[in-house]
């Protein structure tokens, strides 16, 4: 049907410019979400695969509550917040990063929860008897043993950030385009062979880290 869509109709032409601004945007944002998620995600993951305790359990429940309750939740709250206390951030990319986060921070935690896991603490204690601290040895020893856990969840994240669609249309800039607000913008007209294009460049950008992802499995 998307191929089908492609060829069609005379609301199907093809925008270039607008096209590439908007892959452009959304590989932008995704990035920006990606990174901080999977930031915030490494400690939060490292104290739940290391060091259980009541304190480090409740940590980890809260980094899943913005995954038990609906995006557009999270993106009002998130508008709340900055026109009630940090009005600069409205409508821009901080503001929008930081939602994302707050949204898939859950996708990241659980996958440097089991990249650490899966890693011997023996290797951590060696490092430790030879005198290296803590910080060193989880420089040098946990987060490279984790580090091809901790970049799949990273692509997992950019994954879902590229397709989220309540919270970009609530918190992105002004004139800022996403593949996916482009998408839904043509959809609700009813302009199907239009919003081809963009449906087609979402998919195979979303296909390249998801490929990855397959390769490290096999």
């Amino acid at each position: 049907m998307l191929g089908y869509w492609l060829t069609a109709g005379r609301s199907g032409a093809w925008e270039p410019g607008r096209l590439l601004e908007a892959a452009g945007t959304t590989l932008t944002v995704a990035a920006l979400g990606a990174a901080l998620t999977t930031a915030c995600a490494l400690p939060v993951g490292i104290l739940a695969a290391r060091h259980r305790g009541r304190l480090v359990h409740l940590l980890e429940q809260a980094a899943y509550a913005g995954h038990a309750v609906p995006g557009i939740t999270v993106a009002l709250a998130m508008v709340f917040l900055a026109v009630r206390y940090a009005y600069p951030l409205y409508q821009e990319l901080p503001l929008l990063v930081l939602c994302y986060a707050v949204l898939f921070l859950p996708v990241a935690v659980a996958a440097t929860r089991a990249a650490v896991l899966q890693s011997p603490p023996v290797l951590e204690d060696v490092a430790r008897s030879l005198g290296d601290p803590p910080l060193r040895v989880l420089r040098r020893v946990t987060v490279p043993l984790a580090a091809p856990g901790i970049a799949a969840g990273a692509a997992l994240t950019f994954v879902v950030c590229m397709k989220e669609l309540p919270a970009t249309l609530l918190l992105r800039p002004t004139g800022a385009d996403t593949l996916a607000t482009r998408l839904w913008a043509e959809t609700t007209t009813a302009s199907y062979a239009a919003a081809a294009p963009y449906a087609a460049v979402l998919i195979l950008i979303a296909a390249i880290p998801s490929y990855l992802l397959g390769r490290r499995r096999t």
